[in-house]
């Protein structure tokens, strides 16, 4: 899968909780890698690693934002 492609036309600065349910459908597409390119993917968008990603969407589903 291709994340950057997958995500087109998603901002997290626009909309976080948007973008973090979308980047979280990628993440349960069968195709779906945790590789280096999403860990870039992750930093580009000030995010530190994935576990730090799960841990926010934990958060957000518990709240109901996502």
């Amino acid at each position: 899968m291709d994340i950057y492609e997958y995500m087109e036309g998603y901002d997290r600065e626009f909309d976080e909780n948007e973008f973090d349910a979308r980047l979280s459908a990628a993440m349960n597409e069968p195709d779906f890698e945790m590789d280096d390119i999403f860990e870039d993917f992750l930093h580009e968008y000030g995010i530190a690693n994935a576990h730090e990603f799960l841990k926010q969407l934990r958060i957000k589903k518990g709240m109901g934002l996502i």
